[in-house]
């Protein structure tokens, strides 16, 4: 490459820098808005969660004093704000607690948990079992089913868990024959964290009967 072509080169780089200014400038105008525009909206979901927690922690507080009907309020506008981890953990707490005792309020709590799109895969299986548990004395069968078919079918922590509850659940209504299935499931796993023995207990007493 010469001289001459190396200068008329540079040139036209120049030329089409100079026409394209405006269009650059906006560009990286628009780079620095919504960089500075992500970092606010980080800035404000960090204080959130920040808030939130602090909330929680008075709700429990509240709780040790006695004071149900504050630390209640505090834990519904907490499961309202759709927060992935505190959420979970005050719904969890009415129900450990009894603090509410209508269950289709309890319903639309777990709904608007559940809805919760950034939930982790094992914390929506907890969500589902705890729901199925819930519901178990109201509810139909396959709305219980609906719920833990999805955690049965899958490799989840909550399985055995839910497998133990869906085979005392039919064991308790002496449908003994969808019990055995599952209790047979739980036998087959392995599982160590179930009590193996009352297992077998219960399956014998289901071939005796």
């Amino acid at each position: 490459m010469n001289l001459e072509s190396s200068v008329q080169q540079k040139r036209g780089f120049r030329d089409f820098i100079k026409s394209k200014k405006k269009s650059l400038i906006s560009l990286c105008v628009l780079f620095l808005f919504f960089g500075a525009a992500f970092l606010w909206l980080d800035y404000i979901g960090k204080n959130k969660r920040i808030k939130i927690s602090e909330n929680f922690i008075e709700a429990k507080i509240l709780l040790t004093e006695n004071n149900l009907s504050k630390s209640t309020e505090i834990l519904k506008d907490i499961i309202m704000q759709q927060d992935k981890v505190y959420s979970p953990l005050s719904l969890f707490l009415i129900l450990d607690q009894n603090l509410e005792e209508n269950k289709e309020i309890i319903l639309g709590y777990f709904d608007k948990v559940l809805s919760i799109g950034s939930l982790k895969n094992e914390d929506l299986n907890l969500l589902r079992l705890k729901k199925a548990i819930f519901i178990s004395n109201t509810s139909k069968e396959q709305d219980m089913l609906d719920l833990l078919n999805p955690i049965i079918n899958s490799n989840s922590v909550w399985k055995s868990q839910s497998l133990k509850f869906l085979a005392d659940y039919y064991f308790s209504l002496k449908q003994f024959k969808k019990a055995e299935q599952y209790y047979s499931l739980l036998l087959d796993s392995g599982d160590d964290s179930i009590n193996q023995n009352e297992i077998k207990r219960k399956m014998k007493l289901i071939k005796n009967g």
